[in-house]
């Protein structure tokens, strides 16, 4: 049984889900971002919107590293004759980022925002670089494509929000309500029909790989934290493997465990825990914060109970 599911840990979580982000969250950082760069290719570009084009992601750019770049800026430029562009994918990810970027905190969001962008990137850019390959050798002109916008990492945010909160109710286009994990599979189906429409002017799938790699996140319980230098660092060619003095756990609320720190601050302590896992995500968690949640949930259903 993981933290996330003692009374102790989801009592909290559920008062954090409703609770108003505080700071510099990195939802809003990311808003700002997309703002700024459209009110500048407005102001400072208005006659060829130079500032987007050159952002934006091209048909050939697959095949020119110089030109890579643009696998993540096409993610924050968005169509500057079409207001409700950015618009839309602005306000989705104002109501649907913030209760994710609590629960894996500001930097591993960050990291599945940016790969959901890359991803999309890549795929689209594979897909329309083989097609317009093949124009080519069948003496056609070549595509002279351009993709643009944060949907691909929107939607990624949206299925990821309907996968760890699948009873939640949202309201489509705020009006009907219905549960998360029914809008989640409403974005995937209408992608993917939309993807057999030659004549649509909207990249399904990005949309599809923001929703894959969404899927494959949660399911495969995935962490981009997890993966650091130190972890792949080469150890000594005849260096003694090193035994490990840390304890392993085995989460068990029945199990008898003394408190990691005294009666007195185990108050404070659990406070202090709670907004490192709001603040880092739960994988920053010391084996000895993890023993404290542990007996403090323990102690929170005793007490439930009557002692």
């Amino acid at each position: 049984m993981g933290i996330y599911d003692r009374d102790y840990y989801r009592d909290e979580d559920d008062r954090s889900f409703r609770r108003a982000s505080g700071g510099m969250s990195v939802v809003f950082m990311l808003i700002m971002a997309n703002v700024i760069i459209f009110l500048a290719d407005m102001f400072l570009t208005p006659a060829g919107h130079q500032v987007c084009h050159v952002l934006a992601m091209h048909s050939e750019t697959i095949f020119h590293p110089v030109f890579w770049f643009e696998l993540i800026t096409y993610g924050f430029a968005h169509d500057p004759v079409n207001f409700y562009h950015i618009l839309g994918n602005m306000l989705v990810l104002f109501f649907f980022g913030p209760p994710i970027e609590r629960r894996y905190g500001k930097t591993e969001f960050f990291i599945f925002y940016m790969a959901a962008v890359l991803v999309g990137g890549l795929v689209w850019g594979i897909q329309t670089g083989i097609a317009s390959h093949r124009l080519v050798q069948a003496g056609q002109t070549a595509l002279h494509a351009e993709m643009l916008g944060a949907s691909g990492a929107v939607t990624a945010i949206v299925i990821l929000f309907a996968c760890n909160y699948p009873r939640a109710q949202v309201l489509l286009f705020g009006l009907l309500p219905m549960p998360a994990w029914a809008l989640g599979v409403m974005y995937v189906v209408m992608d993917t029909l939309g993807s057999f429409n030659g004549g649509s002017h909207i990249a399904h799938s990005v949309h599809i790989a923001g929703a894959a790699l969404a899927a494959l996140y949660f399911f495969a319980g995935l962490k981009f934290t997890r993966f650091s230098v130190s972890k792949w660092r080469r150890k000594p060619r005849f260096a003694k493997p090193e035994e490990s003095s840390r304890p392993s756990y085995t989460w068990n609320l029945h199990k008898h465990t003394s408190a990691p720190v005294p009666d007195e601050q185990i108050e404070a302590e659990v406070d202090r825990i709670l907004r490192k896992i709001r603040a880092t995500g739960e994988g920053s968690l010391t084996d000895t914060e993890r023993e404290t949640l542990v007996y403090a949930s323990r102690e929170y259903q005793r007490r439930q109970k009557g002692g």
